[in-house]
C-alpha cells in the first residue's frame, strides 16, 4: 500500500543513500527533474538484472512525453494517459500493457439530506444505470463495469455476488414508493478535471432521465471542488486504487471518518468491516466482504458504474514488464534484451 513505505527508523526519511530493503539504492534525487537508482549487490531477492534505473520527469506536456518515447530517449512510461495511448500504439518498437485498477468514481448523495435519506431513492439511482453502457460511451477500452459497492475483481478479497442490474421500471416504482411519483429534480456537482469525471456524470444524467430523475450538472474547477467534495449534497468524485477490498470501505463509508463524503452510517456495516479488517484468512475475509457488498447494494449511498484501466508503455526490448494496478515498478524483474 503506497503510504506504507518501509523506512529505517534511525533515518526517518527517504533520501539519497538511505538504508532500504529493495534491489536498488537511491543514488541521486533532483525533485522535478530525475531520480537515479543503483543496483545493490546484496539484494535478498531475485535480480536485479539492471545496473541503473533512472526516472526522468518530462513534465505535463503530452507531446513531449510521446516524443521522448518515440525517439528512444526513454525506455518506458510508468503511466500512459488514455489520451496518448492511440499515438503510442503506432510506435512499432513500443508495447502497451494494461490492467483494471480500483481507480474509480462514485456518485453519492449525503444520506442526512433529502431525498438521499431514503434508501429507496439511493436504490433507484443505481437501478436506473447500465454500467456497461456507461463504459461504452465514456472510458471505452480504458474502462470496465463496476457493481455499485466499491469492491472489484482486482481485490484479492472480492466476493462475486448477484449485481444490481438495470431496471428502470423498478427504479420508478421505488421513487413512487418514496413519495416521488413524478420523479426528482436534483443538482450534482463534480470537478472539471480529470476529464473522464464530468464525462461520466453526463452519461449518468442521461440514463437517470429514463427513471424520471432530472439532474442539473454543476461543473467546478478542481481546486474549488476539492475544498467542498465532502460537503456537497450530491456529488461525483474519483477514488484512487487501493489493494484490498476493505480499505476504501473503511475510508469512505465507516461512520464518522473524515472522508465519509456521503455521511453514511450503518452499525452492522461498521461491525462487519472491523471484523474483515482483522481477518487474515482470505476465504473467511471474502465471506465478510460479501456481506459488506450486499449491504452497499441494499443500503449504500453510491452509484458506481465503472473501474478505470491503467496503461504503461515500454520499449519492447525491456523485459519483465507488467502493468500493476498501483502503478508499481518492480525494478528487480526488469532486464534489457541485448
Amino acid at each position: 500500500h503506497y503510504p506504507f513505505a518501509m523506512l529505517d527508523p534511525t533515518e526517518g526519511e527517504f533520501k539519497a543513500g538511505a538504508n532500504g530493503t529493495g534491489a536498488f539504492e537511491l543514488a541521486e534525487l533532483e525533485v522535478g527533474k530525475k531520480a537515479v537508482f543503483k543496483a545493490r549487490k546484496d539484494y535478498w531477492g531475485g535480480g536485479p538484472y539492471l545496473d541503473t534505473l533512472e526516472f526522468i520527469d518530462l513534465g505535463d506536456d503530452a507531446s513531449a512525453v510521446v516524443a521522448a518515447l518515440a525517439s528512444k530517449q526513454v525506455d518506458g512510461l510508468y503511466q500512459a494517459s488514455n489520451e496518448i495511448v492511440p499515438v503510442v500504439k503506432t510506435l512499432p518498437h513500443v508495447q502497451i500493457y494494461q490492467v483494471v485498477s480500483a481507480q474509480t468514481g462514485v456518485a453519492r448523495g449525503r444520506v442526512n439530506v433529502k431525498p438521499f435519506d431514503d434508501k429507496r431513492v439511493r436504490q433507484a439511482l443505481r437501478l436506473a444505470i447500465d454500467p456497461q453502457k456507461i463504459v461504452d460511451v465514456t472510458l471505452r477500452e480504458f474502462g470496465a463495469p463496476a457493481e455499485h459497492h466499491h469492491v472489484g475483481p482486482m481485490h484479492p478479497d472480492y466476493a462475486p455476488i448477484p449485481s444490481s442490474k438495470q431496471d428502470v421500471a423498478k427504479a420508478k416504482q421505488l421513487l413512487t414508493d418514496a413519495g416521488y411519483p413524478n420523479g426528482l429534480d436534483l443538482e450534482i456537482s463534480c470537478r472539471k478535471d480529470p476529464s473522464w469525471e464530468p464525462l461520466t456524470v453526463q452519461a449518468l444524467v442521461e440514463q437517470w432521465k429514463a427513471a424520471g430523475v432530472r439532474v442539473k450538472i454543476n461543473i467546478m474547477p478542481a481546486t474549488e471542488y476539492n475544498k467542498v467534495w465532502t460537503e456537497v449534497p450530491f456529488g461525483y468524485i474519483g477514488w484512487a486504487h487501493r489493494p484490498l477490498g476493505f480499505m476504501t470501505l473503511g475510508l469512505a463509508y465507516r461512520t464518522g471518518v473524515p472522508w465519509n463524503e456521503s455521511a453514511y452510517s450503518n452499525a452492522e456495516f461498521d461491525k462487519i468491516l472491523t471484523e474483515a479488517e482483522g481477518t487474515l484468512d482470505i476465504e473467511k475475509r471474502k465471506a465478510l466482504i460479501a456481506k459488506l457488498e450486499a449491504i452497499m447494494l441494499d443500503d449504500g449511498p453510491i452509484t458506481q458504474p465503472m473501474w478505470n484501466k491503467l496503461n504503461v508503455a515500454y520499449d519492447k526490448r525491456v523485459k519483465g514488464v507488467h502493468a500493476h494496478p498501483s502503478i508499481y515498478i518492480f525494478g528487480h524483474r526488469l532486464a534489457i534484451e541485448a
